[in-house]
């Protein structure tokens, strides 16, 4: 059971859901040729551009307002975007960043069975609004090129929504929509850097998705992995408001994907640097040393931001700690040290102020199946049980039912560690 979580957002085999709400149907299923009006977008960037800004005082709130997102930190994000609001309620730009900021505030909570009813209808009108006004900027003819980029960012986020919620036509019908006015975004100006990381991720992932999606997959083709990759970095490094989300997918390329790890620790690295104070970034260094099944790596890093945490919370993380722990006490299993990986998952599941987690259910599951490794039968079945009795999350019902009629072996709950499904 790979996974891979920056914010929340947990990929198992990679970003699907999101590859899937940015296919676009101008691919010909039966050529396997791309059509001219949808297909990569081939610019020229020495072409005449001006730079990506918003209007006075709206740049520097969307600067801090993104910078507290990624630190968790979504009320002081919410009142920088609310603010851009104010500043010119005319202009897409904030209400893109509140749908973007939902979308962040439900991320953090996929591995928790609820209703986010108040979370989707605030996304949902927000990414409304900003299409709403860029269709109006659109039929007045002014400032074509952020249009376009609101236009198809917003439409591409609604099919991220929409996927993840496994509304499959909806996702597949707005990330169309959104690759194709991103697209036209670049062709008026190749300088706004920030669209080319939606269009990046077309290409790389429409080039790796099939084989992957079994009978989805089948129904498209196309994409180019290196350009999609090229794209992404374009976007990293040049991109005015996406520096940050365009890095994370390179981590998530390189390591899922591409087993490419030294340039995966290369871009952990990277982004530590941009902020060493926030312990989201942490994170993803940890997950890389667990795709490349470093469990040294993987525990020395847990313990790193485990002292990092009490020396100084980061609190927006507090619901993900027991992650940490899990995570720790995966690698003491991997490493068969298994009493420590005990006492690893009892912290996780002790020490949460957020019971409901699936980082929880996992740590109950874990914490049975290392005390079956050590012979201790009896103490492992209440965990067990107790998996029963919580949500299903990455099939933990299913591996706790196996562990009750029979004790796990190594080979069998390391081949859980590591698996792509």
């Amino acid at each position: 059971m790979k996974r891979y979580v920056f914010g929340g957002r947990m990929w198992k085999r990679g970003l699907l859901l999101i590859a899937l709400a940015l296919l676009s149907p101008g691919l010909s299923r039966a050529s396997g040729t791309v059509d001219d009006d949808l297909g990569p977008a081939l610019v020229d960037l020495s072409a005449s551009t001006r730079p990506f800004t918003l209007s006075p005082g709206a740049d520097e709130r969307y600067d801090l307002g993104i910078a507290h997102m990624y630190r968790l930190e979504f009320d002081k994000a919410q009142q920088e975007f609310e603010d851009i609001v104010r500043i010119d309620s005319c202009s897409p730009a904030g209400y893109f960043a509140l749908a973007a900021l939902s979308w962040w505030r439900y991320s953090q909570n996929f591995d928790v069975q609820g209703s986010f009813k108040a979370v989707q209808k605030d996304f949902m009108s927000n990414a409304d609004k900003a299409i709403e006004l860029s269709e109006k900027m659109i039929k007045e003819g002014r400032g074509l090129d952020q249009a376009y980029f609101f236009m198809g960012s917003a439409y591409g986020l609604e099919g991220r929504w929409y996927a993840v919620q496994k509304s499959w036509w909806k996702a597949y019908t707005h990330g169309r929509k959104g690759r194709k006015y991103l697209k036209k975004c670049v062709e008026i100006n190749p300088a706004v850097y920030d669209a080319y990381l939606g269009l990046g991720i077309f290409d790389y992932y429409t080039a790796t998705l099939p084989g992957t999606l079994g009978l989805v997959a089948k129904l498209f083709v196309g994409g180019n992995k290196q350009r999609g990759i090229e794209y992404v970095k374009l976007a990293k490094e040049h991109g005015r408001f996406f520096k940050v989300e365009a890095r994370l997918f390179l981590i998530e390329i390189y390591a899922v994907h591409e087993h490419d790890f030294k340039a995966a620790y290369a871009e952990t690295a990277e982004l530590r640097a941009m902020d060493p104070t926030n312990m989201l970034y942490r994170m993803g260094e940890i997950m890389t040393h667990m795709e490349a099944q470093d469990w040294n790596g993987v525990l020395g890093e847990s313990e790193a931001f485990l002292g990092a945490w009490n020396v100084k919370p980061q609190e927006g993380l507090t619901q993900q700690l027991a992650m940490i722990y899990l995570s720790g006490g995966d690698a003491l299993m991997a490493l068969k040290r298994y009493e420590e990986a005990v006492g690893w998952f009892t912290t996780g599941i002790e020490k949460t102020a957020f019971p409901d987690k699936g980082w929880v259910t996992y740590c109950y599951l874990r914490r049975a199946q290392a005390l079956d490794l050590l012979g201790r039968r009896a103490d492992a079945l209440p965990d067990y049980r107790t998996v029963l009795e919580r949500p299903n999350f990455w099939d933990s019902r299913k591996y706790a039912r196996d562990g009750l009629r029979n004790a796990p072996d190594y080979d069998m709950v390391y081949g859980q560690l590591t698996s792509d499904d």
